[in-house]
């Protein structure tokens, strides 16, 4: 069987935060059986090289277990550039508010990579140097081929955490809404309209589940009626899913706009939990 991600990348920092990614990334690479690259933007000399060797071995790690990338120039565009080249699957990266040093993932390093990686890309919101399983999944899906794949991806993941549970969530709203509340001005004959609506999304759910077949893990839903983005992201908020996963967006995509404010200052702290965006 092949591994679900055949090669990890881990952006290897000196902070607090690189230590607990390299705990979790070592999980990660055991859990799914992977190859493993960690890249580091600096130039290199032979004291960085030997701190970088002492707080990978610190972590646990053996020599055969991972290769190192040396790189420089622009953060996100040389992480990008690497895993292109070197063909990764999933990119792994975090943040803690509190440190100063993380210009690394804030700000437009952090969308960029998030837009632009040419893998999967997992954001840890709280890396931790004891890490835990993730044993609660939430999806988004619009039904399309992306998301199916995102689904799909979730669902062998969380077969190999054994995980209690894989839910999806599909945010709509109602065209001309606002319109016919004003022109009619009854409350009564918009909530009926919601209702059908709510009742044909809820059909046309239980159909996708039914047809994506997976049935070694019970796969529960929730249907949102309200803004694009800010309803699914309440949600998983809400109910503190250990995993968000949504598919990367195709083109411009409001979704994910909403999700991933354009703000310089943008914190990882605004994540409505750990997230990962699946290509």
């Amino acid at each position: 069987m092949n591994a679900l991600f055949n090669k990890l990348a881990l952006a290897i920092t000196f902070s607090p935060t690189g230590k607990a990614l390299l705990q979790e990334t070592y999980r990660l690479k055991n859990l799914f059986n992977s190859k493993l690259l960690f890249i580091h933007v600096g130039e290199k000399d032979s004291d960085l090289e030997n701190q970088l060797y002492k707080i990978i071995d610190d972590a646990g790690y053996l020599k055969s277990d991972y290769e190192i990338a040396w790189t420089s120039g622009d953060t996100a565009n040389s992480i990008i550039r690497e895993c292109e080249k070197k063909k990764v699957d999933l990119l792994i990266s975090g943040a803690l508010e509190k440190e100063t040093l993380v210009k690394y993932y804030l700000g437009s390093v952090a969308r960029k990579l998030m837009r632009k990686a040419p893998c999967s890309t997992l954001i840890l919101k709280s890396p931790s140097l004891t890490p835990k399983k993730f044993n609660s999944f939430c999806v988004s899906t619009d039904y399309s081929i992306e998301s199916e794949k995102a689904i799909r991806t979730a669902y062998s993941f969380a077969l190999l955490e054994k995980a209690e549970q894989l839910n999806l969530v599909r945010d709509y709203n109602i065209p001309g809404l606002a319109t016919a509340i004003i022109d009619s001005g009854s409350m009564d004959e918009v909530e009926k309209e919601k209702s059908v609506w709510q009742e044909e999304e809820e059909q046309k759910m239980k159909l996708y589940i039914r047809e994506l077949n997976l049935k070694e893990l019970k796969i529960n839903y929730c249907i949102l009626y309200g803004k694009e983005g800010w309803e699914s992201n309440k949600y998983v908020r809400e109910n503190e899913f250990d995993l968000f996963v949504i598919s990367a967006p195709v083109k411009k995509s409001t979704f994910f706009d909403r999700l991933f404010p354009h703000e310089e200052q943008y914190s990882f702290e605004n994540l409505p939990s750990n997230l990962l965006i699946v290509r």
